[in-house]
């Protein structure tokens, strides 16, 4: 399946079984013997039956860990800074599946996608209906990538990710900032005051992880955990826009720079590995399948430079094949 979403001319899986059938080299190349194929009912089976959502997504974060332990060796860390976004996945023409979304103007779904900003690796995904809140899969990803012991810094993301929620748990559950702009109509939230904060941990006098002479750190970490997340993000988002507005021209350039490189390589990956194009089939099943290949594809191939002692360029594709 890797080697069929980097083959723009291989997109069934009888496509895959005559290029097997025809070509030893690269028969071998996908660990088969030429003189001893499977049949193509057995590599149908597996591909569109075995290969299902629960499978590739085990598939993806081992791909992440092994990742994550290459460039260990030398001496690099993976997920330092992060770029976060949605992509939308166009449906196929009269997919009665697919619903309609006027921001993207088109039919269809959306991947939520946390790339390594340095290494172009995929991180995390998460599935999305085209008209659900993308907000709601940073926190996901952030557990998915604990999970395998990532520990994301910083993730630059659009006005729909910095939520007070989101604010509080990256930080104080998963160690993570979040860069981004400030709203139109964002202002200052008088919860994140300083003495608003004394406040509101004063009234856990009784727990028993109360601490009178804790520190502001301690008690935002201990408000977040009482799931006060209107005051502890309240505070990081208003401390946020003072620190942007103060660095105003380098925040947007920044911010700019970072987004429009985002854009780019969602972009590349449709280019290069048909992400909306080549669709197998209607509905969100397959939508979701093919992209979630596609993603691993790509990890594929950085996952093997790093192997061979390649660190740089990690995901290119245009030339694979």
């Amino acid at each position: 399946m890797i080697f069929m979403k980097l083959r723009k001319d291989l997109q069934k899986v009888a496509e895959l079984y005559r290029a097997i059938q025809s070509n030893d080299e690269i028969a071998r190349n996908l660990g088969f013997d030429p003189y001893g194929l499977p049949g193509y009912e057995t590599i149908r089976h597996f591909i569109n039956d075995l290969l299902d959502d629960e499978v590739l997504d085990h598939l993806f974060y081992i791909q992440v860990e092994e990742i994550k332990n290459q460039l260990e060796r030398y001496d690099e860390k993976l997920g330092e800074k992060t770029l976060e976004d949605a992509t939308p996945i166009t449906a196929k023409r009269g997919d009665s599946e697919a619903e309609y979304n006027d921001y993207y103007k088109v039919k269809g779904w959306k991947k939520d996608l946390l790339i390594d900003q340095k290494r172009k690796v995929f991180l995390a995904f998460q599935n999305l209906g085209i008209n659900e809140n993308e907000g709601q899969a940073l926190p996901l990803n952030l557990e998915k990538l604990q999970d395998i012991n990532i520990a994301v810094g910083e993730i630059t993301a659009d006005g729909k990710y910095p939520t007070y929620t989101n604010i509080a748990v990256a930080k104080h559950r998963y160690g993570a900032d979040l860069f981004y702009r400030p709203q139109d109509g964002w202002v200052h939230n008088s919860k994140g005051d300083v003495d608003e904060i004394n406040r509101r941990y004063q009234k856990y006098w009784k727990h028993c992880d109360f601490r009178a002479n804790a520190i502001l750190e301690s008690k935002l970490g201990f408000l977040a955990k009482q799931g006060d997340y209107d005051w502890v993000g309240a505070y990081h988002r208003n401390l946020h826009v003072r620190r942007y507005n103060r660095r105003i021209k380098h925040c947007v350039r920044r911010y700019r720079i970072e987004r429009n490189t985002n854009e780019s390589f969602n972009n590349y990956l449709k280019q290069h590995l048909g992400f909306e194009t080549s669709l197998p089939h209607k509905g969100k099943k397959h939508a979701f399948k093919h992209t979630t290949l596609c993603l691993i594809a790509v990890n594929a191939v950085a996952l093997t430079r790093l192997q061979n002692g390649i660190t740089e360029n990690l995901t290119s594709v245009a030339y694979l094949t």
